[in-house]
């Protein structure tokens, strides 16, 4: 039982299931979680059962995300990787501004996911590292991947919690990976304009030179390199897939 064990921490409406499906197929042993059993339903269907497991449950408390970490441990013994999907806020103005409701969103997507890096980092520097073979950059004691959407990096209109919370994940990972990189446990995040976009937003195809949003499988081959051996000196940075759009001024004609 050598292969890796990669946790997905939240599916998405498409990009977590992906991400599943893309670790198997590398020979991965993948548990997903999610607090939603029908998301959880569609992941298992298309991942082999014996190599595959699932976990239902909250992922915003410390309770939840250990429980998740422990199905993981019983499933499979171990964690090589791990996913975090945050989940994207409702879209609303700065005008809509309420402190209760925008403290609750805040709180649950930027403690959330520091408490999810921090349960996680605790498992890694408990184990010891697979066996591997090859040339010392293959060694990694586990790595930990964000997706995050677009508005980590621009604000959209009508997006004004989404942004800011997005954006204080990314200030997670980046503080993240600086502190556990002694600890050869690397960070990284992978930041695209979801399908999701392209549906809420009618103009978003204007403002991507390719004309499209990020395709979920795009997504997940992306982060399945910043998880493997070959990115292993790669830890507190941000892959990109906006279709050129951070390089236009303006609007596709």
């Amino acid at each position: 039982m050598g292969e890796p064990v990669t946790l997905v921490l939240g599916l998405g409406r498409e990009i977590g299931g992906a991400i599943a499906r893309t670790f198997a197929e590398d020979g991965h042993r993948v548990l997903v979680a999610d607090p939603s059993a029908e998301r959880l339903e569609a992941a298992a269907e298309s991942l082999d059962g014996e190599d595959a497991a699932t976990y239902h449950g909250d992922l915003h408390t410390r309770l939840g995300l250990r429980n998740a970490v422990a199905a993981a441990l019983e499933a499979f013994g171990r964690i090589d990787n791990a996913v975090i999907v945050p989940e994207i806020e409702e879209n609303d103005h700065i005008l809509d501004f309420t402190q209760e409701k925008f403290e609750k969103a805040i709180t649950r997507a930027v403690s959330g996911s520091a408490l999810a890096l921090r349960v996680v980092a605790d498992r890694l520097l408990e184990q010891e590292d697979l066996p591997q073979a090859g040339v010392e950059r293959s060694r990694q004691k586990g790595t930990i991947t964000f997706v995050l959407g677009y508005a980590a990096l621009a604000s959209m209109p009508n997006w004004f919690t989404e942004g800011v919370a997005q954006s204080a994940i990314l200030g997670v990972v980046r503080s993240g990976a600086l502190g556990l990189a002694e600890h050869a446990i690397r960070v990284n995040a992978v930041i695209a304009i979801r399908p999701r976009e392209e549906r809420a937003e009618t103009w978003t195809t204007r403002r991507v030179p390719l004309g499209r949003a990020t395709l979920a499988d795009e997504v997940a081959e992306a982060v399945r390199y910043v998880a493997s051996p070959q990115a292993a000196f790669m830890t507190g940075q941000s892959i990109v897939l906006d279709g050129g759009r951070s390089t236009l001024a303006g609007l596709v004609d």
